[in-house]
């Protein structure tokens, strides 16, 4: 990446079918009335949206121009989602918008694999079997209503039970700081979807992953659902490598 500007991407849903806007994970006690953290809000929501493209160079007063807030609160929010791995920051040049490489994708599911592999032990030892019985029906009507057809709504509903679906998978570890280290890296999942396309092609072939892993744990316990994570997983990442 050599730091220039470039010409847009293409739009993925114009040769992949039908996509939705995929957006960050909200800010957790963030308040508006906090210049920092509405700076830090705006700007990762740029990065989401078609406002910045991938290996763009920018400067300081470009993004405070763009999320509209003063240069202070933007400086500390691009150190912050510079940290994060969102973008980078180049002395004397200005702030590059990280590409979406294969180098990034791979980082970034290698260690979503490593917390959720030992995460859906935990999630499938801790939950109630009504609950996990509860959350394979919510993806056995997701998937079948995906089978006599995919709209926009459908596809919005079925974004956001894959993200509940990891989240309350994660949360089984109980563990803040391990938390943290996903809630960063699942922005970065979420960034891969949003310049990529969250699509219908993924939708159903993912939902049956996830009712994979919750058969698996109901029926053979933690060890085969961290199989059936890992499974799920490795097709995730060849399908972001792959469009």
């Amino acid at each position: 990446m050599d730091g220039s500007r470039r010409n847009p991407p293409g739009d993925p849903a114009k040769h992949r079918g039908l996509s939705v806007p995929v957006g960050p994970r909200e800010s957790r006690g963030s308040a508006p009335a906090m210049l920092r953290e509405d700076a830090y809000a705006r700007l990762k929501h740029s990065l989401f949206s078609s406002a910045l493209r991938p290996g763009q160079l920018v400067s300081q007063k470009e993004l405070a121009r763009l999320v509209r807030r003063p240069l202070g609160p933007t400086r500390e929010a691009i150190q912050r989602l510079a940290t994060e791995g969102l973008l980078r920051v180049v002395p004397q040049r200005g702030i590059v918008i990280n590409d979406i490489g294969l180098d990034f994708i791979r980082n970034v599911f290698g260690l979503r694999a490593m917390i959720e592999r030992e995460a859906v032990r935990a999630f499938v030892e801790k939950t109630p079997r009504a609950e996990l019985t509860q959350l394979k029906a919510d993806h056995q009507r997701v998937l079948g209503r995906a089978r006599v057809r995919i709209d926009a709504p459908l596809l919005t509903e079925a974004l956001h039970l894959d993200w509940r679906f990891h989240d309350l998978i994660v949360a089984a570890l109980d563990n803040d700081l391990i938390e943290e280290v996903y809630r960063v890296n699942s922005d970065r999942i979420r960034l891969i979807q949003a310049k990529r396309g969250y699509v219908a092609d993924r939708l159903k072939s993912a939902m049956q992953e996830h009712i994979a892993i919750l058969e698996a744990g109901l029926r053979k316990g933690p060890a085969a659902a961290a199989a059936a994570m890992d499974r799920h997983l490795s097709e995730s990442r060849q399908w972001a490598v792959r469009v």
